[in-house]
């Protein structure tokens, strides 16, 4: 069987090119977050034998797919069936995805406004679902625990940003890992998969759109953080009101997570 390399970022799957192990980072009390304990992607459908083979040595004991119905009847997660990984789905659809056609009759400009608009939505609207997700995180002790959408990217990038903000990793090291996305996503194809998936029915749409949809910018994932502060003052106190960190939570979570 494939063995993960000790200490690698970005784990080196054929079918699935943007899942990361989020290891490594310092945080603010001089700690450091464990290896191959969170691991962070996009859809696990496309997965090859060896694939498989690499993610069963890391020992997932939670799956967290943030995409909705739609998005995960398309397209199955495919483990090995050594994989003992219980999949949760805690569906999240921001930006009224169904009628992305309709919307998508807008101009390149247009879309990147409203990709913050839905990561907003992420930090505003969608907090029980991280909610969700934080307690299956405090229930995963020993053993790794991986997240995911379908791109890897924006309902990803905010999940990430609140589990590292809440292991105390700087909010500039946040901002690094997300921006780690513009390098493995989109593969070769996924604007062709977009296509088939959004505007098949019309050839009409620009797909000047897909290209600022599939990008990853910073002004997308600080639309969120700054989401919070604004309405919360600060990433704690987001993480104790709406996600229900305490610091007892907090500290158990870093006895997990945190070396």
């Amino acid at each position: 069987m494939a063995k993960p390399a000790d200490n690698q970022r970005r784990l080196l799957l054929d079918g699935a090119p943007n899942i990361r192990d989020l290891g490594g980072y310092p945080t603010h009390d001089g700690g450091t977050t464990r290896w191959k304990k969170l691991l962070r992607g996009g859809r696990l459908s496309g997965l090859s034998p060896s694939d498989q083979h690499l993610l069963s040595a890391y020992e997932i004991k939670i799956i967290c797919d943030f995409r909705n119905a739609n998005e995960y009847q398309q397209d199955v997660t495919k483990l090995s069936q050594q994989s003992n990984a219980v999949i949760h789905n805690l569906s999240i659809s921001p930006g009224n995805q169904q009628n992305f056609v309709d919307i998508s009759l807008i101009n390149a400009n247009d879309m990147a406004l409203w990709m913050q608009q839905i990561n907003r939505e992420l930090a505003l609207n969608h907090s029980q679902r991280f909610r969700q997700m934080f307690e299956l995180l405090l229930s995963t002790d020993g053993g790794a625990f991986l997240f995911h959408c379908s791109a890897g990217k924006d309902r990803t990038g905010f999940a990430a940003a609140l589990i590292l903000s809440a292991l105390d990793v700087p909010r500039s090291t946040i901002m690094e890992d997300y921006l780690l996305t513009a390098q493995y996503y989109p593969p070769a194809g996924e604007l062709d998969y977009l296509t088939n998936k959004y505007a098949a029915d019309n050839p009409e749409v620009d797909l000047e759109l897909f290209a600022t949809l599939t990008s990853t910018r910073r002004e997308f994932l600080d639309a969120a953080l700054n989401a919070v502060d604004e309405n919360y003052g600060s990433i704690n106190n987001y993480l104790e009101t709406e996600i229900g960190l305490d610091a007892q939570k907090r500290r158990q979570l870093k006895q997990y997570y945190v070396e």
